[in-house]
């Protein structure tokens, strides 16, 4: 019976995190909470300082996170396809992956913490999923309840966002399919603190992430304008000294 209202509890929280869309969305950053001023570091990926970073590398987890997230839900296929794209001249952009606990790749709901699905699931380095980190470890949030418990915690939800942009106290969808259940896939809800499966014809929000540290890769415009240059340099230095 425990289980049962905890995956309840579980499952009505999802739904409003999905379908609640108010302004309350954002946050601000908020110094000292969290890792997130220590273990991202602002990447410029345009050229232009002035607009600021477009993407932050995080040293944690091996991986760069694109600054701005989706600036709508989506369902799973478009939210896979928009975190795909290309960006600044570089592939392989995708979205986060879910670390999955048990053998079969289902959801227990056995999410008091340190678990694969529901609130308080791992967020740990090693073993925990990317979106759980970034909300608990690297900006220093709370799931709604108190691990171990079906309390709810203080301050509990998305209170930083550290230098984000568009980072909604929504759910955002994960790029890893439900294995029992290939018409749903996981997602974690920045709302709540927790992460579950749900059906992939739900509008979520996304965020896009890049393996490894990138850094801005030169158009083929720029390279012809670099070649060019380089060419002129060698000249002039024949003819001085010829």
């Amino acid at each position: 019976m425990r289980n049962l209202i905890m995956k309840k509890s579980l499952q009505m929280a999802a739904l409003l995190g999905a379908l609640t869309l108010a302004s309350a969305a954002n946050a601000n950053g908020v110094p000292g909470q969290g890792s997130w001023e220590t273990t991202l570091l602002a990447r410029d990926l345009d050229g232009n300082l002035v607009n600021g970073p477009e993407a932050f590398y995080d040293t944690a987890l091996n991986v760069t996170w694109l600054r701005a997230g989706s600036a709508s839900a989506m369902n799973w296929s478009t939210a896979k396809a928009w975190a795909e794209q290309d960006r600044f001249g570089l592939s392989g952009w995708r979205l986060p992956t879910t670390h999955v606990t048990t053998a079969d790749g289902s959801c227990d709901y056995s999410y008091f913490g340190g678990t694969g699905c529901g609130f308080n699931p791992d967020s740990s380095v090693a073993t925990g999923s990317e979106m759980a980190h970034l909300f608990f470890q690297s900006l220093g949030n709370k799931s709604r309840y108190i691990p171990g418990t079906l309390d709810d915690q203080a301050g509990w939800g998305l209170s930083n966002t550290g230098d984000f942009k568009n980072l909604r106290s929504y759910s955002s969808w994960s790029g890893t399919v439900y294995a029992p259940q290939s018409g749903t896939a996981w997602f974690f809800s920045l709302g709540y603190g927790s992460q579950a499966n749900f059906s992939k014809d739900q509008s979520f929000y996304a965020l896009a992430v890049h393996p490894g540290d990138v850094v801005a890769v030169p158009e083929p415009q720029t390279w012809a304008l670099t070649l060019i240059g380089l060419t002129g340099l060698l000249l002039s230095r024949r003819r001085r000294v010829a």
